[in-house]
């Protein structure tokens, strides 16, 4: 094989490696499009969950308060975000502060009951 011959076999193969390469690196573009709108999706629902969580907390608190100045204990300052929590476990923690919630009310409750069976 000539010189010439070798020169255009190698241009040849190179010019489809080049074709093949724009084709890998389409495909790869098209790929990271759809994990980049996974990706979106994702975190506009985590910053939905993060809204309606700090929503509960806040109407969670808010009832917290009004069964303790009912019970006339004295409220306490807002808790702070546990920065450590495991965000695995955000539908558990919400069952237990809804949890939590209803067994104060239920203690505020029965006190209530009882101040207001002395009184009467």
């Amino acid at each position: 094989m000539s010189a010439v011959e070798r020169y255009r076999e190698v241009v040849a193969e190179l010019a489809g490696a080049v074709v093949e390469l724009r084709e890998r690196d389409a495909d790869r573009a098209a790929e990271l499009r759809r994990e980049l709108h996974v990706a979106e999706q994702e975190l506009r629902a985590a910053s939905d969950t993060l809204t309606l969580a700090r929503g509960m907390a806040e109407l969670r608190w808010e009832a917290a308060l009004q069964v303790m100045w009912s019970a006339e204990e004295p409220g306490k300052p807002r808790p702070r975000p546990d920065l450590r929590a495991d965000p695995a476990r955000h539908g558990q923690l919400e069952r237990e502060a809804d949890e939590a919630l209803e067994a104060l009310r239920a203690s505020g409750d029965r006190r209530l009951f009882r101040l207001r069976r002395h009184d009467g």
